[in-house]
C-alpha cells in the first residue's frame, strides 16, 4: 500500500464524515476530478481529459488530484487490477500531454474500506498530478510560511536542520547557519526577517543543501524542484516586535508555523501575541513543539495543555490534533489550507531527529491556499517595497511582493514603466523594470502573489525638477526639494496618476484597548508594506451608538409639528451661513459628542485616522493593523481622504 499522506484538498478527508462515501464531485471549481475508470478511451475522448486535467491544474497552481474508481456521486466503486492498471496508464499518458507527472497518494481496497457489498479484490486509487519544470522558465509552486513563536523555542534551530540538513548538538549549531548577522550568532536572537527555502521534486523528494545532488545554491534548489517551500525566520524576542508584525503584512505568507519550546512549562507572552496576530490576518496556523527530547513528561504535559487551552480559547476556536504517526495525517491536514477548526501539532526533536521526516512531509502535501488571483492579475500593477538596495553594476534594486497585476520584461518599455512612491512629501517618480529575479534566480516575470526582486532605472521624463515645476511654478522653490530617497513602505504602481494619503475613514473592532479608542488615540498602522504612526482625529459612530440613533429616530418620529419645523428652520440658516440659537446648540451638541464617542474593547466603530509624519499609499478595502502596546484594532479602509497637508 502507497504513502497515504493526506493532501489538505483531497476528498478523502471527509470520508469518515460522509460514511464510507467521498463528497460529490464539483464540476466548476476545485482541483479534484473523480473517474470511475480511464480504459482505452478513443482519440476524441482523450483530448477532451487532456483539456479537463489542464483546466484542474490551473485550479490547483499546477497540482490536481485525481480519484479513480469513484463516481461524480463519491460512490466507492472501485476497479479490478486490470482495470486499475490500465486507467492509470491512461492518466500519465494525459499528463505527459501537458508535462506533468503522476505520483500515488493513496491505493486501498474495498476490503480495506470495508465495503463487505463489493469484490474484496478491487480497489480506488487518490493520485497526484503535478506539472513539470521547464527550462524556458519557472514553473513551480511557491508558498510562504513565516515562523513564529517566542525567543528561545527553536525557530532558527528548526529552519537550520530542514532547510540544511545540520542535525542540531542541543548548543544551537543547527541555528548558525541561518544567522544574517554576528550579533545574532552571539547572542542567539534574530533581529531580522531573514529567508531559507527547500523544495520538492515532482515525486515528493525534499530537495535542500544536504540532498545527494551537490546543491550549494537556491538556484539549483529551483532548477529541481516542482514546489519551492520559503521560510520566513520572524523574530521571537519582544523587542524585534515591530519588525515580525512587518513580516507577517508585509510579505504576506501563506501559512503560519508556531514553535513552541517542550520544556517552558507553559506558553510564552510572545508565543500568544504571535498567535494572536496570525489569527487577525487569518492566516491558516500549524504548530510545532521542539525540545520534546529534553523535556520531561510533566513539562511536555503542561505545555501541551496550555496549547489547548489557547487553540479552544474564544477568538481562536482550533481542535488541536497531535500528529505522532503517518496515520494522523487524515485528520491532522483537513483543511487546513481553508482555514478550517482543525490544527495539526508536530512533536519534534532537532537533535534526534523526531518526527522531522513527518512535518517534511506534511510541507509537501501543503497546496497554496486559494486566492481570487485570476482577478488580481488584470488589475494596475502594485508591488509592496520591503526592501531596498543598489549594486554598483546594476543600479537600485527593489524587493516585496506583488500584489496586484504583472510584471513581463519582454514587453515594451512603456508597458513596464511605473510611478514609485511615496516619498515625505508625497512624490512618486516614474522607473522602468529592468530585470526580474524569484529567489535569487533570474525570470523575465512576476504574477501577483509572488515575491521577487526587481532592478529598476529612473526615467528621464520624472526628474525632480520636472515635478516641482509643475508643482511650484510660481514660487520656484524647486531647488529646495531634498531629493527622492527610495525606501521600504513604497509601492511600484501601474495607475496613471497615483495619489497618496494623510487621512482616510476605516471601521475599526477594538479587540482590546484599556480605555477605550478615542479622538486623539495614538498607535502604529501596519497595512502592507506601510508602517507608520498615526492618530485618530474623528470618531465618526459607534455600534453602540447607531443602534442607539435607531431607536431616537422611532421615538423622534412621534414629535409635534413644531420642533420638525425648527429643525428644519435650523437646517436653512445654516446653508446660509446665518446666525441662529437653535443651530449654535445643535452645532455644540454634536462637537461635544464627536470628540467625547468612545469605542470600547469587543466593539467597532467607524473613524477617521490620520498619518501623523508623511502621507502613504493606501487603497480602498485595505485590511490595516492599529496597534500600540498590548492595544490591538484590527480594521479596514472605506475612504481615502485627499489633503495637503
Amino acid at each position: 500500500m502507497h504513502n497515504e499522506t493526506q493532501y489538505s484538498s483531497s476528498p478523502w478527508n471527509q470520508w469518515q464524515e460522509l460514511k464510507d462515501a467521498l463528497p460529490p464531485e464539483i464540476d466548476d471549481a476545485g482541483n479534484v476530478e473523480y473517474k470511475l475508470k480511464l480504459v482505452d478511451p478513443s482519440i476524441e475522448r482523450l483530448d477532451h481529459l487532456i483539456t479537463q486535467m489542464k483546466w484542474r491544474l490551473s485550479e490547483g497552481d499546477g497540482e490536481a488530484m485525481y480519484e479513480l474508481g469513484v463516481d461524480d456521486d463519491g460512490t466507492l466503486v472501485g476497479l479490478s487490477a486490470e482495470d486499475m492498471s490500465a486507467s492509470m496508464n491512461t492518466l500519465r499518458q494525459m499528463a505527459d500531454a501537458l508535462d506533468a507527472d503522476v505520483s500515488i497518494i493513496r491505493e486501498l481496497t474495498m476490503d480495506q474500506l470495508g465495503r463487505q457489498e463489493a469484490k474484496k479484490s478491487h480497489k480506488v486509487l487518490e493520485a497526484l498530478i503535478r506539472k513539470r519544470l521547464t527550462n524556458q522558465q519557472q514553473q513551480f509552486t511557491d508558498i510562504r510560511i513565516a515562523m513564529l513563536g517566542g525567543h528561545g523555542e527553536g525557530k532558527s534551530t528548526l529552519l537550520g536542520y530542514i532547510t540544511h540538513g545540520v542535525q542540531d548538538n542541543g548548543r544551537g549549531r543547527a541555528r548558525l547557519s541561518c544567522a544574517r548577522h554576528r550579533h545574532e550568532i552571539e547572542s542567539g536572537r534574530t533581529s531580522s526577517i531573514s529567508h531559507e527555502i527547500i523544495g520538492y521534486d515532482t515525486e515528493g523528494k525534499l530537495i535542500n543543501y544536504a540532498s545527494t545532488h551537490n546543491i550549494s545554491t537556491w538556484e539549483q534548489i529551483c532548477d529541481m524542484s516542482s514546489k519551492v517551500i520559503t521560510f520566513l525566520d520572524l523574530c521571537g524576542h519582544a523587542k524585534y516586535l515591530r519588525t515580525t508584525i512587518s513580516g507577517m503584512t508585509g510579505y504576506s505568507p501563506d501559512y503560519a508555523a508556531l514553535v513552541l519550546s517542550a520544556n517552558m512549562n507553559g506558553i510564552s507572552e510572545m508565543a500568544r501575541e504571535h498567535l494572536s496576530l496570525a489569527v487577525m490576518l487569518d492566516i491558516p496556523v500549524f504548530v510545532i513543539v521542539t525540545k520534546v527530547d529534553v523535556a520531561s513528561r510533566d513539562q511536555l504535559k503542561r505545555t501541551l495543555n496550555g496549547l489547548v487551552q489557547l487553540l479552544r480559547a474564544p477568538g481562536v476556536n482550533k481542535v488541536p490534533i497531535i500528529v505522532r504517526s503517518e496515520n494522523d495525517f487524515d485528520s491532522c491536514a483537513s483543511h487546513v489550507a481553508r482555514g478550517g477548526p482543525e490544527i495539526p501539532i508536530f512533536l519534534v526533536s532537532n537533535v534526534t531527529g523526531t518526527n522531522i521526516d513527518l512535518l517534511e512531509r506534511f510541507f509537501n502535501f501543503l497546496p497554496r491556499p486559494t486566492k481570487h488571483y485570476d482577478a488580481l492579475l488584470e488589475e494596475p500593477v502594485e508591488f509592496q517595497v520591503e526592501e531596498v538596495y543598489s549594486l554598483s553594476d546594476i543600479g537600485p534594486i527593489i524587493g516585496g511582493v506583488l500584489r496586484r497585476g504583472r510584471i513581463n520584461i519582454h514587453e515594451d518599455e512603456m508597458r513596464r514603466t511605473y510611478h514609485l512612491g511615496p516619498d515625505s512629501t508625497g512624490t512618486f517618480i516614474k522607473v522602468t523594470v529592468e530585470s526580474i529575479h524569484r529567489h535569487r534566480v533570474a525570470t523575465h516575470y512576476v504574477h501577483c502573489g509572488q515575491a521577487a526582486t526587481l532592478a529598476i532605472r529612473p526615467t528621464f521624463t520624472s526628474s525632480l525638477n520636472d515635478h516641482d515645476d509643475t508643482e511650484n511654478n510660481n514660487t520656484k522653490q524647486h531647488h529646495h526639494h531634498p531629493p527622492f530617497r527610495i525606501q521600504r513602505g513604497m509601492v511600484l504602481l501601474g495607475t496613471e496618476q497615483p495619489t497618496s494619503y494623510y487621512e482616510f475613514e476605516a471601521d475599526l473592532i477594538v479587540l482590546y484597548h484599556p480605555t477605550g479608542v478615542t479622538v486623539g488615540t495614538c498607535g502604529m498602522i501596519h497595512s502592507g508594506s506601510v508602517r507608520q504612526r498615526a492618530r485618530v482625529i474623528s470618531i465618526l459612530s459607534t455600534k453602540n451608538e447607531i443602534n442607539h440613533t435607531s431607536s431616537s429616530v422611532t421615538t423622534s418620529s412621534s414629535s409635534s409639528s413644531t420642533v420638525s419645523s425648527s429643525s428644519l428652520t435650523a437646517e436653512d440658516n445654516i446653508n446660509d451661513n446665518k446666525e441662529h440659537t437653535t443651530t449654535t446648540t445643535t452645532t455644540q451638541h454634536s462637537n461635544h459628542t464627536i470628540h467625547h464617542r468612545i469605542i470600547p474593547s469587543g466593539n467597532e466603530g467607524r473613524c477617521i485616522l490620520r498619518f501623523m509624519h508623511e502621507p502613504k499609499y493606501l487603497c480602498q478595502g485595505a485590511q490595516i493593523l492599529f496597534m500600540e502596546g498590548k492595544s490591538k484594532c484590527l480594521g479596514r479602509v472605506i475612504r481615502l481622504i485627499n489633503t495637503k497637508t
